[in-house]
């Protein structure tokens, strides 16, 4: 009797895991940001050009942000920014705060501190999934800190990403 009871929960369990494996790795993609996303981040307050963004968010909870590297026009003069580095979480409207630090180097050009690091950026979201999850929505904060920890700049924004997705070759 013990050993057929046995044998039904395994079944079930190999019943179960087979439906699980059938499932795309993204099928969470309605409820989380986890994934990589290609987005664009336009200022409401100041005269800048959109800025085109690589966004990937890790289900651990850590997020890395990309753009271009050479940044001609800031509140710092010219510079080379690195790669965000942050996190997010779920909040409590349903949607996601994240945070990310972008570290800043004088360009060759710079007028006063050409190779020194000279700042750094922190980025505050609050973003919300949509169109099924493969669209992410938000707002944006962009604080531009001198060497000192001082703000020069403060900046409010929008974002509005696309998720990445496979593409196979022809």
């Amino acid at each position: 009797m013990t050993q057929i009871y046995m044998r039904r929960i395994m079944s079930t369990c190999v019943v179960v895991l087979a439906l699980f494996m059938g499932l795309p790795t993204y099928a969470h993609e309605d409820r989380a940001p986890t994934g990589s996303w290609k987005g664009v981040l336009r200022s409401t307050t100041e005269q800048r050009p959109p800025l085109t963004t690589l966004l990937t968010f890790s289900a651990d909870g850590n997020l890395v942000e990309s753009r271009r590297l050479y940044l001609p026009e800031s509140p710092l003069g010219p510079l080379l920014a690195t790669p965000g580095h942050g996190e997010w979480r779920r909040s409590k409207n349903g949607g996601f705060d994240a945070t990310i630090v972008v570290l800043y180097q004088g360009a060759s050009e710079h007028p006063t501190s050409p190779g020194v690091v000279i700042g750094r950026e922190k980025v505050r979201y609050k973003l919300q999934l949509v169109n099924g999850g493969q669209q992410l929505q938000g707002t944006i904060v962009i604080d531009v800190q001198d060497a000192e920890g001082n703000v020069v700049s403060s900046d409010p924004g929008t974002i509005e990403a696309t998720r990445i997705r496979p593409e196979p070759l022809p």
